[in-house]
């Protein structure tokens, strides 16, 4: 009897109602892409009730090749999904158009009071079920602390948090599991932080 091949992604690893309908086409040469680099996306994203907007915290995030291997995945999946950027990258003609495509929204954090955060709120606050992906670092260099954007933006818009990672010693992205924040900002920033120390980042010296 031959050996059943493991896929590199499938659909089938997110919810029905979180799929994007992109062109077959490009979602074949994700996998392909995922599949020349050995790459993997392991794990899945259970069903939820209603139209619930999932927040995915991805880490750990400290290299651009997180996003290549992620936006890869995406396409993958065929998965629906808002992440929120700086405007000027999106004024940008080709990369601009690629990042709406990929469920991108612009922030321009130079208008007063227009932070990220309130930002990303009264964006997800339209959306009817979808999954926000936020790096809780907020930066691919070395940070102490975890920014408490996406606890905040989870409460506002009560919505779900899961876990997922960016691991290169096993060249995967790994879907994990949802985590319920305690309340206490500190402790569950301290919590993520830790989580993500599990898997091998690109860059090591930066987390």
């Amino acid at each position: 009897m031959s050996k059943k091949l493991n896929k590199t992604v499938d659909r089938k690893q997110i919810p029905f109602k979180y799929r994007a309908r992109r062109p077959k086409i490009i979602q074949w040469i994700a996998r392909l892409f995922l599949r020349s680099f050995r790459w993997k996306v392991e794990g899945e994203v259970p069903p939820v009730k209603g139209n619930e907007n999932l927040i995915i915290i991805a880490g750990p995030h400290t290299s651009n090749w997180d996003g290549v291997f992620g936006f890869a995945a995406i396409l993958g999946l065929d998965a629906k999904i808002s992440f929120f950027g700086k405007h000027s990258l999106f004024d940008q003609p080709i990369l601009g158009r690629f990042l709406k495509y990929m469920g991108g929204i612009p922030v321009d954090k130079s208008k007063p009071g227009a932070g990220l955060t309130e930002a990303a709120i009264k964006n997800i606050q339209k959306l009817n079920g979808s999954l926000i992906a936020i790096s809780p670092e907020g930066t691919r260099a070395k940070t102490d602390k975890f920014k408490s954007g996406f606890l905040r933006i989870a409460k506002a818009v009560e919505g779900k948090i899961f876990l997922a990672s960016f691991d290169f010693n096993k060249k995967r992205i790994f879907l994990d599991t949802f985590f319920d924040p305690s309340g206490d900002n500190e402790l569950d920033l301290s919590f993520v932080k830790n989580y993500f120390t599990k898997f091998g980042a690109k860059r090591p010296e930066n987390y």
